[in-house]
C-alpha cells in the first residue's frame, strides 16, 4: 500500500479492517477488546468483514473459558444475521480456513438444504481423499456430514476410507458404521483387506462395527478369516466379538 493509498478512503477502510481482524485473532488481546473488534466487524457487514470476524473461530484464546464464551457469543450473533449476508462469507471462509466446525454449525442453522449442500459439495471438491499436511478440515467435515440425515452421506464418508491420513480413515470408519447403511459394506471390506492398511485400530474398528451391526458377511469369508485377529470370531456368516 503506497502513501497515497494509505490516506485514501479505501486505504483507510482496508487498514481499519486489517487492524480489527488482527485484534479478533489476537490470542493475548484482552477479551473486551476482542468483543469490541468483533462488534465493529459485524457492524461493517461486508463480506471481507464477516469472513474476518469468522477468523475468531480459528484461534484458541489464552483463557479457555473466555475462548468458549466468545465463540459461543459470535456463533449466536452471526446466526442472527440475514442468510444472504452470512452464507457467501461462510463459503469463502470454509474454503480458505481449516477450523470450520463453528461456521458449519451456523450454516446448518440458517441455510436451506440446497444451500448447505452447495457449500459442502464445494468443500468436498477442494478436499478429496488425498494427502494434506493438515487433516483438521476433513475431520470436521466428516463429523458434520455424519450428523446430516441424507441417503448420500454414507457414500460420501466412505470415500475417505482410503484417505492417506490414518485419523481421517478411522473417522470415516466410525462414520459409516454409525450410519449403518449396508451399501457401505463393500468399501469396509475393501478397507479391511487393503494390504497397505497398517493401522490395527482401524482393522479392529471395522470388525467391531461388523459385529455390532450383525451384517451377513458370508460373501467375504476369506477376507474376514484372514483379518480376524484375536478379539473376534466368525461363524461363516457373522462376525462376533469374543
Amino acid at each position: 500500500m503506497g502513501l497515497r493509498d494509505l490516506f485514501s478512503s479505501a486505504g483507510r477502510s482496508k487498514s481499519r479492517l486489517s487492524k480489527l481482524i488482527r485484534k479478533v485473532e489476537g490470542r493475548f488481546i484482552q477479551s473486551p477488546d476482542r468483543y469490541h473488534a468483533m462488534e465493529q466487524l459485524i457492524d461493517m457487514g461486508t463480506q471481507p468483514a464477516l469472513v474476518g470476524v469468522m477468523r475468531r473461530f480459528t484461534m484458541a484464546a489464552s483463557k479457555s473459558i473466555e475462548d468458549e464464551e466468545e465463540k459461543g457469543w459470535l456463533y449466536r450473533r452471526l446466526s442472527g444475521l440475514p442468510p444472504e449476508a452470512i452464507l457467501p462469507a461462510a463459503k469463502q471462509f470454509c474454503l480458505a480456513h481449516n477450523n470450520i466446525a463453528w461456521v458449519l454449525r451456523i450454516v446448518e442453522e440458517m441455510a436451506t438444504d440446497e444451500q448447505e449442500w452447495e457449500l459442502l459439495d464445494a468443500i468436498l471438491e477442494h478436499h478429496p481423499p488425498v494427502y494434506e499436511r493438515d487433516p483438521a478440515k476433513k475431520l470436521q467435515l466428516l463429523t458434520h456430514l455424519q450428523e446430516i440425515d441424507d441417503p448420500q452421506v454414507a457414500g460420501l464418508i466412505a470415500r475417505y476410507l482410503v484417505d492417506p491420513d490414518e485419523g481421517v480413515r478411522f473417522r470415516a470408519v466410525e462414520g459409516v458404521i454409525d450410519i449403518a447403511d449396508e451399501a457401505t459394506l463393500e468399501p469396509l471390506i475393501d478397507a479391511l483387506k487393503n494390504p497397505e492398511e497398517d493401522s490395527l485400530r482401524i482393522r479392529n474398528r471395522i470388525l467391531s462395527g461388523l459385529a455390532s451391526l450383525g451384517w451377513d458377511v458370508s460373501a467375504h469369508k476369506e477376507i474376514i478369516r484372514e483379518n480376524l485377529g484375536v478379539d473376534f470370531e466368525f461363524d461363516g456368516t457373522h462376525v462376533r466379538a469374543k
